[in-house]
């Protein structure tokens, strides 16, 4: 219960700073009335927008429409690196809740970054469409820059991270592991692996990256779980 709970409000937290910074900075620039004036939807906040019409930002100043739509992305790189410190810093001081927030918390704004790379990176909408659009950046240049950086902290999760997850909550059965580690792989590969359906369409050219996302998906359990069971049988022979 405890778990349900923390990654229903790490989720939350982290798509309400998400959508914040657009807002703030659209504020800021002097396109909102209010900082916080955002659609939140409802309670699960999965249709929650920043309310920012970007067409005109684009035609007036297009670096700003750049800016407003970067911004997002920004806080959820740097959530996602404070969370990650202080994770192994608790973990360290054995504050089992604290680690459990702040992992679930790291889950989720870098699997917030990467819905969008390299899952929309083509995408001409969204952030990282109306940010390489505002900047006429070419979306290869993103998607060459962004992708190997997400990748290689999705592994620094998967391998460094989850384990941390695992001895401060002392959790030692393979059972109790595999389940930790295909909650944190679905709601990567899975439920933020399905964005380019969710902002588009099944039929969209964009669903393709789900498809892939899905395939990692399965490739990625695969990996855990063998690696948890290897695990497992040396401790045992041990």
């Amino acid at each position: 219960m405890i778990t349900v709970i923390t990654v229903i409000a790490a989720h939350h937290v982290m798509v309400l700073a998400h959508e914040w910074s657009h807002s703030m900075v659209g504020w800021l620039l002097g396109y909102k009335a209010q900082p916080f004036d955002i659609i939140y939807g409802d309670w699960t906040l999965f249709h929650a927008e920043e309310a920012i019409n970007y067409e005109p930002i684009f035609r007036s100043s297009p670096w700003k429409a750049s800016l407003i739509a970067v911004a997002a992305l920004v806080t959820n790189v740097f959530l996602y690196l404070l969370s990650q410190v202080g994770l192994r810093k608790a973990a360290t001081q054995r504050r089992p809740l604290l680690t459990q927030a702040l992992f679930w918390f790291a889950v989720f704004n870098l699997a917030e970054l990467y819905s969008y790379m390299p899952l929309r990176a083509f995408s001409p909408n969204g952030d990282v469409g109306h940010f390489e659009t505002g900047l006429s950046i070419p979306a290869w240049i993103g998607f060459v820059l962004g992708t190997p950086l997400v990748a290689w902290q999705l592994f620094i999760l998967l391998t460094k991270s989850l384990p941390i997850a695992y001895n401060s909550l002392e959790i030692r059965s393979t059972v109790a592991k595999i389940a930790y580690s295909f909650l944190t792989a679905s709601i990567v590969f899975g439920l933020y692996g399905s964005a380019p359906i969710f902002y588009y369409s099944l039929a969209a050219p964009q669903a393709r990256w789900s498809i892939f996302s899905a395939i990692v998906w399965a490739f990625v359990l695969f990996l855990l779980t063998r690696s948890i069971l290897k695990k497992q049988s040396i401790a045992s022979i041990h």
